[in-house]
């Protein structure tokens, strides 16, 4: 079974623009042998900034702008809670973490032994050959993850409608350049391009 951890999404995104940042402090110095914050070469003495390098790794490299995309936003989600959550954790004097989890819990739908032998009959080709019982444990705790993920939505949908937020986090975006030959369908000005790439063999 194939999961989306978006919190390994968000350390791996994180990681490799730390690492990029590591590395430009380390080899990119100016005359003087000082590495400046913030810049990752000079070119004739001027400067290319991090920022620089960011937005083109960005630009050129979509699943890493779509997997930092996603890391931000799941970072944006887990503050946005703990502060619309703060202050009632110190009204009811509950650590933040447990109050969150606390929340979360209770609006999870519990996993049933119905729920688990359906998700058995359903994907019975991908368990090996397996027994029902022999998965059963496996399975709870898969079903488990994934009622206390959309719980936790659903608690974060709540409270971002009965207060005040707002989001500016904007998805990555491409460029679609079509050719004036290109085959095309639609008018010109429209919002939005779907491209559709297929291979004639």
């Amino acid at each position: 079974m194939l999961t989306i951890n978006r919190r390994a999404l968000m350390c791996a995104a994180l990681s490799m623009l730390i690492g990029a940042a590591a590395w430009a402090q380390s080899e990119g110095k100016s005359d003087t042998g000082k590495a400046e914050a913030g810049v990752a070469a000079y070119i004739g003495g001027k400067a290319v900034t991090l920022a620089e390098v960011d937005a083109k790794a960005l630009e050129t490299n979509m699943k890493l702008a779509q997997s930092l995309y996603e890391a931000r936003q799941a970072a944006l989600d887990q503050i946005i809670m703990e502060r619309l959550l703060a202050a009632e954790g110190v009204a009811e004097g509950t650590a933040l973490d447990a109050l969150i989890n606390e929340r979360v819990a209770g609006k999870a739908r519990p996993v049933t032994d119905a729920d688990i032998e359906g998700f058995y009959n359903a994907n019975k080709a991908r368990m090996g050959g397996k027994s029902l019982e022999e998965m059963s444990g496996r399975i709870r705790q898969y079903l488990r993850s994934q009622s206390m993920n959309k719980a936790r939505q659903t608690l974060l949908d709540e409270m971002k409608q009965k207060s005040d937020v707002r989001i500016m986090l904007e998805p990555p975006r491409v460029t679609v350049v079509i050719a004036d030959n290109d085959p095309a369908q639609g008018p010109a000005t429209a919002k939005v391009t779907i491209a559709e790439y297929v291979d004639f063999q």
